[in-house]
């Protein structure tokens, strides 16, 4: 590293790793205002009358290679088409991620089906096969795999758990979009997969989401669960199942498709950048950078770390704040849900739906599941030791040369300092 590591640290009076101002963001420009003014000038907003959803569609399916792309109005949207789509019977189990946001779950839970945590793997912070494969019960009908932060999980390893034992496996794509496993988007291999254009993903419509499928049955169910169980494509509207209204609008599709040519320098330039970033990472000694599979590519939706606390002496939070006053963005204990999703109250509490534990626990499904602290260890111990740091497409070079010399040079320092006794 071409920067004097044994520099005072910007915390105990001396001068901040990084000076040079991050170019400002801007990702929304002309292609989006021309074709916001189509949608516009055709009075049509609703998306089954209009074009630009359906061409949205047409595009993103033939980028990943699928014969079906439905987009709806959410990634969390997404998630619950593609769990209702498998028409589980209520009281089924679910398998996902301990690590994962909400909108993973949210549709699990609408419809009556049982969340199985599995625990991730301590240097990916994906999703463990020998934990998915623990977790199997004759209730589990389903395998929701998250890629998490950009980067892949073990999909073989996943896909052929759900062979072996006949439940389907489904890819949350939403922190992944552009993200490669053994050479092929993540997403294109299983029978259903979802994604997320919400404000804070790699190409963005404000929100909005979008389900792939090869199977024309998956594809239909899907049409109808997001538009109330009407029949367009038939011309009926005599409802025969439950199903809510997360139709995407016109002006959501136009932004979405002007977004999507971007998709490609956008994700390129993060990889660029992460691993630039993990190169000079991996030679500071007290950090681990993430561990990407051979043939895989990781999209950098989040950069994380993992700290040697023991080496290093402190508390996570600590080193992020010598970070922060260095003048890297960085934050501690705040990976994807801010702790193992199954300690959020609606979990401990079993609180999905009022005055109920459903379907937790309810008699008429014969359930009875409940989510103790300890049961990923893990993840838990994760949240403790993985720092999250902003990197966006926007950066320079120059811009990760200096984030990388604070990290180095906060880890020196704390390296050389007495072990203090509040170490985690």
């Amino acid at each position: 590293m071409k920067f004097d590591i044994t520099q005072r640290l910007a915390i105990d009076g001396g001068e901040p790793a990084v000076r040079t101002p991050i170019p400002p963001r801007k990702r929304h420009g002309d292609m989006e205002k021309r074709y916001l003014n189509e949608v516009i000038d055709s009075d049509t907003l609703f998306f089954y009358l209009g074009t630009k959803v359906h061409e949205f569609e047409h595009r993103f399916a033939a980028l990943y290679g699928k014969k079906h792309c439905v987009a709806c109005s959410s990634g969390t949207a997404a998630v619950h088409m593609a769990i209702a789509c498998f028409e589980l019977p209520p009281g089924s189990e679910v398998i996902t991620s301990a690590i994962t946001d909400m909108g993973s779950l949210t549709g699990i839970l609408y419809q009556g089906l049982v969340p199985v945590f599995a625990d991730v793997e301590p240097d990916t912070l994906n999703m463990d096969p020998a934990s998915v494969r623990a977790a199997i019960t004759p209730r589990t009908r389903a395998i929701l795999v998250v890629h998490h932060a950009g980067l892949a999980a073990d999909l073989n390893a996943i896909l052929a758990i759900g062979r072996e034992h006949g439940i389907p496996v489904i890819e949350d794509c939403a922190q992944a979009c552009g993200c490669e496993y053994q050479g092929e988007r993540v997403g294109s291999r299983s029978p259903i997969a979802t994604f997320s254009l919400n404000h804070f993903k790699h190409i963005t419509a404000g929100s909005g989401g979008m389900i792939l499928t090869d199977d024309e049955h998956l594809r239909y169910i899907a049409s109808l669960f997001l538009d109330k169980c009407y029949q367009r494509e038939e011309s009926i509207r005599n409802p025969f199942f439950l199903a809510p209204n997360y139709q995407m609008t016109e002006m959501q599709g136009a932004v979405a498709l002007a977004q999507l040519e971007r998709l490609g320098e956008f994700t390129e330039r993060r990889r660029q950048l992460g691993t630039r970033l993990s190169a000079q990472l991996a030679e500071v000694e007290g950090i681990t950078v993430q561990r990407i599979q051979p043939g895989s590519k990781h999209s950098y939706f989040l950069y994380l770390f993992q700290l040697d606390l023991e080496r290093l002496g402190c508390a996570a939070e600590e080193f992020a704040e010598a970070l922060r006053r260095e003048g890297v963005s960085a934050r501690a204990h705040l990976i994807t849900g801010g702790r193992p999703v199954y300690l959020y109250d609606i979990f401990q509490q079993r609180s999905a739906f009022p005055s109920s534990h459903y379907p937790f626990e309810s008699s008429d499904l014969n359930t009875n599941r409940s989510y103790p602290r300890g049961m990923c260890p893990v993840a838990e111990d994760a949240f403790n030791r993985w720092m999250t740091l902003e990197l966006l497409e926007n950066y320079t070079e120059q811009n990760v040369d200096e984030m990388a010399f604070a990290v180095a040079k906060v880890a020196y320092h704390f390296a050389k300092r007495p072990v203090a006794s509040h170490t985690q």
